[in-house]
């Protein structure tokens, strides 16, 4: 069969290509979008070929091809054949500019997908994991677009990402806000091990993985987790459109967890509305409080004191929406100005922005509580309806009235309000513990021979802070089990000479 005739019989989908020569060896391997066209282009007597193309097309003698699912498929499986082909005409059209490669920072805590030209592996950026080379410019592009939206990977060149401030791609999906503790390391290391998955080409394998971890938190009720992986599973199909999705869909299990799912998000929206009515009734507000704002507090003895805010959208969590507190005004121990400086600094922030009020403000605490944060909205001429919650009886305090409000024990107004306060005290809580864990590693206990992490822990944990463990008398730091009076005079010098 002469070439046009081969020509002829290829189809109309998305693929790559292969030139042979007559020795059977790979001279060219390019990506379609429809094979059949792409490869007639270089035969038909119409086109005008530079002298490089028309060179290669005298000495080509065999097509064969490898059809894909999508362009993109196409892309990456390209940069794969030439990488181990090395094809003759492929490394001669180059016209003295490099190749590009998608570059994974591996080297960085929270990595990022960069389009890049030249590998310098003498570097620091050896760390780094690279897929490519690719021939198309633009369509590698493309797909780190693609990807950073799926997968929300941060696309900024911020070097320190512990002092920045969210950005607009994360208001409008674009990033997870890693800079603003909004996704974890583990999590977002997660994404960037499927990123690395779809660009080698194991989309089928990535796929897998993602449906086995949908089908496990559906199991383990966590529908929002369920929902979200879904979300990422939709996504990488509509990237992929064609087999991959084709394979899946044939699976009735598949199918119906899907569907389930999608269900149980819906039942769970509603469940959410319905809670917001009954909030609204059982405590006579005016206003339906379709966006709740809480706030904690957290601190050992008034030490590392941290305020936490959350928001909850129609009886659901607006993560987004999270914000944490160093307290700066405070020293020692009191909550109710603790309470005060996070509530006025929220506040106060939101007036000057110009941005939306909460319907309903809640408080963890009781009387004592509630007062005092109403006492910042009056300052700020706010008339915004705001309750407490006491955490032994589940009493509910509002203003300028008495006696406690009880909701019954299986009122979905109760569950909404517990769960808000819960998530409040959680979101705190791991606030106070990260810092405390920061300051744990960056204290000067690291420069006491013989002090590892769990005595640092416990030396913490006994003194409350740094300052508490450079005030202690080595009677009292040998007292700690474990430590004895030669560790206790080891920590002694160092401090002291370090004060």
């Amino acid at each position: 069969m002469d070439i046009k005739s081969k020509i002829s019989k290829l189809p109309e989908t998305s693929g790559v290509y292969f030139f042979k020569d007559k020795r059977g060896k790979v001279i060219y391997v390019g990506k379609a979008n429809c094979l059949k066209s792409r490869v007639s282009s270089y035969f038909s007597s119409s086109s005008q070929q530079s002298p490089k193309i028309n060179k290669m097309i005298k000495e080509i003698v065999n097509v064969e091809y490898i059809p894909t699912s999508s362009e993109i498929e196409a892309l990456i499986l390209e940069s794969k054949m030439i990488k181990n082909n090395s094809p003759y005409y492929n490394t001669q059209s180059k016209d003295d500019k490099s190749y590009p490669y998608i570059k994974i920072t591996l080297e960085k805590e929270f990595p990022q997908i960069l389009f890049y030209r030249k590998i310098n592996r003498k570097t620091k950026e050896g760390k780094a994991l690279y897929f490519g080379p690719f021939v198309d410019s633009n369509a590698t592009r493309v797909v780190i677009k693609l990807l950073r939206q799926v997968f929300k990977i941060r696309g900024c060149r911020k070097k320190d990402l512990k002092n920045a401030k969210i950005c607009l791609d994360y208001q409008i999906g674009l990033c997870s806000a890693p800079c603003a503790n909004m996704i974890g390391k583990t999590e977002y290391r997660k994404r960037i091990k499927e990123i690395c998955l779809f660009l080698a080409g194991k989309q089928k394998k990535l796929l897998n993985d993602l449906y086995r971890e949908m089908k496990e938190a559906s199991h383990n009720l966590n529908y929002e987790k369920a929902a979200k992986v879904r979300d990422r599973i939709k996504s990488i199909e509509t990237i992929l459109k064609g087999q991959e999705i084709n394979l899946f869909r044939k699976n009735n299990k598949n199918d119906y967890l899907l569907k389930k799912i999608e269900e149980v998000e819906e039942d769970e929206i509603k469940k959410g509305q319905k809670a917001v009515i009954d909030l609204k009734v059982k405590l006579n507000l005016k206003k339906m409080p379709e966006r709740i704002e809480a706030f904690d507090i957290s601190n050992i003895q008034g030490k590392l004191s941290v305020g936490s805010l959350v928001v909850f959208e129609e009886g659901r969590p607006k993560k987004e929406d999270y914000r944490r507190f160093r307290i700066k005004r405070v020293k020692g121990i009191d909550d109710y100005a603790m309470l005060q400086e996070v509530t006025e600094r929220r506040y106060k922030r939101l007036l000057s922005e110009g941005k939306r009020l909460p319907d309903l403000v809640l408080v963890d605490g009781g009387k004592g509580q509630l007062s005092e944060v109403k006492k910042i909205l009056d300052s700020l001429n706010l008339k915004l309806p705001i309750i407490s919650i006491a955490k032994k009886e589940e009493e509910i305090f509002k203003p300028e009235v008495h006696k406690p409000v009880i909701l019954p024990s299986n009122s979905k107004a109760l569950f909404l309000v517990q769960r808000i306060r819960d998530e409040a005290h959680r979101f705190a809580v791991t606030y106070h513990r990260r810092i405390r864990s920061k300051e744990l590693r960056n204290s000067k206990l690291d420069l006491i021979p013989g002090i590892g992490a769990k005595r640092k822990r416990l030396l913490l944990e006994h003194f409350k802070s740094i300052e508490e463990i450079k005030n202690a008398s080595k009677v009292d730091i040998s007292k700690i089990p474990g430590f004895g009076d030669k560790i206790a005079e080891k920590i002694k010098t160092v401090m002291e000479v370090r004060r």
